[in-house]
């Protein structure tokens, strides 16, 4: 791998801002940093320039129905961007799993013929109905963040054309790792889900641990390779 980059990374959320941009630019990490409601990406979008980050117009299922007064501001923002998430649906708590619904449904078809746009997508306890409202017909590029279905699902996630991103506590679970090898070579990326998941003390040495990892597993993974592709 020639570069580092992370497809799903909390940069609102470190603990010191300052200090994760300065890693990035010095390590020359490429990143994709989500968002978890559409008026923090406005607002870090504009606070923050670096050639190597690039933000994602977010919406976490789980505050959709406390802060659906921020919907309309979703779709407004929404054409003008291509990188999107942290999106999709956890069904945790199925409280608000209609308005869960609903949302996502509705951002998938306003996404679904628009070839440029990348989403990262949340489907905890949640993966069948992912699957289903992304469907097999569209011209974005889904990557399913913390992929945790099952195999029948992996094998539809597979078939309808996913990518599947990859952080340190997806190789801790033997579950995944049974999956792993199931999971097409070129469509396995980096992630780190920092801050919520396993470090190994900074951004670069865990996406060197999680490559390591990988390719210790599918010894044929061309990480960098996989990233240009997702992007063109």
């Amino acid at each position: 791998m020639d570069y580092l980059y992370d497809t799903h990374y909390h940069l609102d959320l470190q603990k010191d801002r300052s200090a994760a941009i300065r890693e990035i630019e010095e390590k020359q990490i490429y990143t994709i940093s989500v968002t978890n409601l559409p008026d923090l990406y406005r607002k870090e979008s504009v606070e923050v320039a670096s050639k190597y980050i690039r933000f994602a117009l977010g919406f976490h299922p789980e505050l959709i129905h406390q802060y659906k007064s921020q919907i309309s501001l979703m779709w407004d923002l929404l054409p003008e961007v291509r990188y999107i998430g942290e999106v999709g649906l956890d069904y945790v708590d199925i409280t608000f799993k209609k308005e869960q619904v609903e949302f996502f449904t509705e951002l998938i078809e306003r996404c679904r013929n628009d070839e440029k746009k990348i989403l990262t997508i949340h489907s905890r306890k949640a993966v069948k109905d992912v699957l289903t409202i992304v469907g097999k017909n569209f011209k974005f590029k889904p990557i399913l963040h913390w992929f945790t279905g099952g195999l029948s699902e992996l094998k539809a996630a597979v078939e309808n054309g996913c990518y599947f991103s990859v952080n340190g506590s997806m190789l801790k679970s033997r579950r995944f790792l049974d999956m792993l090898p199931m999971m097409p070579s070129t469509r396995i990326l980096l992630e780190t889900d920092s801050p919520f998941t396993y470090n190994d003390g900074y951004h670069s040495n865990t996406l060197f641990s999680i490559a390591q990892g990988l390719k210790t597993i599918k010894p044929d993974l061309d990480l960098w390779q996989n990233f240009n592709d997702l992007l063109t």
